[in-house]
């Protein structure tokens, strides 16, 4: 756990109640982060508030975990759905013609994405990439900005669970 990368800085920690009622001890620090914890807060969050150490965080938050006091907790990713991709194979089919499909999939593909939809986070990085592609300054900026449109307006997304 490298709680140094985002991805693992936006993970959800939740407490726990032991059914058991094993005695156990803590130490100040894994008391003091054990309080913190609280499934609305990231780990970045967390690591901020009680102004830990990242390596004496990863040892308390382990040591927790290991004890059956706190677990993870998946959070949801807002999505955008398929009428999105829908729309945005129709704008860019209007700019450059029946190329428009194969250039969401490249790009999709150079950013990495999966699942069954964008996230939304990443919606207007592709919207720029793919308008990169758009030759005719006019059409590239219609482009754009009807996407732009389409992403202010209806905020057409779902809640996909994290990996």
């Amino acid at each position: 756990m490298d709680i140094g990368r985002p991805e693992q800085s936006e993970i959800f920690y939740r407490r726990v109640h032991r059914k058991d009622h094993d005695q156990i001890a803590l130490d100040a620090e894994m008391i003091r982060l054990l309080i913190a914890i609280n499934e609305k807060k990231s780990l970045s969050q967390i690591a901020a508030e009680v102004q830990m150490e990242p390596t004496t965080l990863k040892k308390n938050l382990g040591r927790l975990i290991q004890l059956g006091l706190v677990e993870p907790v998946k959070k949801g990713l807002p999505v955008l759905d398929k009428i999105f991709l829908q729309a945005l194979n129709i704008n860019l089919s209007r700019a450059i013609g029946p190329m428009a499909e194969l250039l969401i999939e490249e790009v999709v593909s150079e950013m990495e994405i999966t699942g069954p939809g964008i996230p939304v986070d990443q919606a207007a990085e592709m919207i720029t990439a793919l308008s990169h592609e758009i030759p005719d300054p006019e059409k590239r900026i219609e482009f754009k900005k009807s996407m732009m449109d389409i992403l202010n307006k209806k905020r057409i997304y779902t809640e996909e669970p994290r990996p």
